[in-house]
C-alpha cells in the first residue's frame, strides 16, 4: 500500500466511526475550508492543509512521501526516538519496517491537540447536556490543553524520523474514534445492569485480559461493583480529558455511570458529589483496541504489522 492511501484510509474509517453526524462533520469541514479562504497568500502558506479533509487535529503523517510503497510498519502507543532507533535496528536484522506509526500525536499533530476536545461538545450533547453548556465548560479546558502542549518538544521524534530516512505518522482520534464506537455498540448490546456486569464484558476482550494479567485491569474509580449502571457513558475519543464540570451536566442528563479510559484524580470529588459510577478501563489497553481495529483492516489489505510501545495486539 502506498503511505498517503494508508493515511487517508484511515481517516476516512475514522470518519465513519465519528460520533458527530455526517451532517455535523461535513459542517465543521466547510467552517475550516471558509475560514482558510479568508486568509491572505502568506497565512495560506503556514495553514495545515490537511485540515481541509482530515478533522482530526491530532492524526498527521508528519514525515515522509505519501507515495512511499508500505508492506510492514512498527506501529507503538508512544513513539521516540528510542523507538526510531528500534526500526532502524530491526531493518539491519532483516525484518520489514517501511514506516513507523504512533499512536499520540507527534510533530504539527501536537501543539493543536487542544483543538481535538472540540469533539467533546458534540458527544456531551449526546448524552443529554445542553450543547450551550457543552461549549461554555470546554472552552477553558481546550485553553489549558493548548497552553500544556504547545511548550512540547514535539519534532523529537520527528527529528529522528528525518534522520533516519524512515516515514513516520500519528494516528490517535483516529482510532480513538473506533474505540468509542466499537465499545458503544457492546455495551448496548450487552446491557450490563451492574458496575460488575460492565466491567465483566469488558475483560471478555483480549486487550483488557493483557492488561489484566499485569496489574492493570478495569478498574472502580469512583462507585461500587455491586451498584445498577443507571444509563451508561462511555467517552473514549476527544483528545483527552474534559473538564470536571462535566459531571454536574452529566447527572442532570441522567447518566449514572461513566466509563473513561484513564482521567485526573480532580476529577473523582466530582464525581462523587454527584452521585455517579467512574469505571476507568484502562489507557494501554483502551488504546490498544482502538488500533487494532485498523490494523487488521490493514492486515487484510497485506499490511504487516509489528506492534511496540505498548500495543497489545489482538486480531478479530
Amino acid at each position: 500500500m502506498k503511505l498517503g492511501d494508508i493515511y487517508r484510509f484511515a481517516v476516512q474509517l475514522a470518519k465513519e466511526n465519528d460520533p458527530r453526524t455526517a451532517e455535523e462533520l461535513e459542517d465543521d469541514l466547510r467552517r475550516t475550508e471558509e475560514r482558510y479562504r479568508k486568509l491572505d497568500d502568506g497565512e495560506k502558506e503556514l495553514f495545515d492543509a490537511d485540515a481541509l479533509w482530515n478533522p482530526y487535529a491530532d492524526s498527521r503523517l508528519v514525515h515522509g512521501n505519501p507515495d512511499t510503497d508500505v508492506g510492514g510498519v512498527l506501529w507503538g502507543i508512544d513513539i521516540g526516538t528510542g523507538e526510531m532507533l528500534l526500526a532502524d535496528r530491526l531493518r539491519e536484522r532483516g525484518r520489514r519496517v517501511d514506516a513507523v506509526f504512533g499512536h499520540h500525536p507527534l510533530g504539527r499533530a501536537r501543539p493543536k491537540f487542544g483543538d481535538v476536545l472540540h469533539l467533546q461538545e458534540y458527544m456531551f450533547a449526546q448524552m443529554g447536556m445542553p450543547i450551550t453548556w457543552a461549549e461554555d465548560i470546554l472552552a477553558p479546558r481546550i485553553k489549558e490543553v493548548h497552553r500544556s502542549s504547545a511548550p512540547s518538544n514535539y519534532d523529537q521524534a520527528v527529528d529522528a524520523a528525518r534522520l533516519l530516512d524512515l516515514p513516520l505518522m500519528c494516528l490517535h482520534s483516529v482510532t480513538d474514534n473506533l474505540v468509542d464506537r466499537y465499545l458503544n455498540e457492546l455495551m448496548e448490546e450487552r446491557g450490563p445492569k451492574r458496575v460488575d456486569d460492565l466491567i465483566s464484558v469488558l475483560m471478555e476482550l483480549p486487550e483488557f485480559r493483557h492488561a489484566a494479567a499485569n496489574n492493570n485491569p478495569p478498574e472502580v474509580y469512583v462507585g461500587d461493583r455491586k451498584r445498577r449502571t443507571g444509563k451508561i457513558a462511555l467517552k473514549m475519543t476527544g483528545g483527552t480529558a474534559g473538564p470536571k464540570e462535566m459531571y454536574e451536566g452529566l447527572a442532570d442528563a441522567g447518566v449514572g455511570t461513566i466509563v473513561f479510559m484513564h482521567l485526573p484524580e480532580s476529577h473523582l470529588e466530582e464525581a462523587r458529589k454527584h452521585h455517579m459510577n467512574v469505571v476507568v478501563s484502562g489507557h494501554m489497553a483502551t488504546d490498544s483496541l482502538g488500533i487494532n481495529l485498523l490494523a487488521d483492516r490493514l492486515e487484510d489489505r497485506g499490511l504487516q504489522v509489528i506492534p511496540c510501545s505498548g500495543l497489545i495486539r489482538a486480531r478479530r
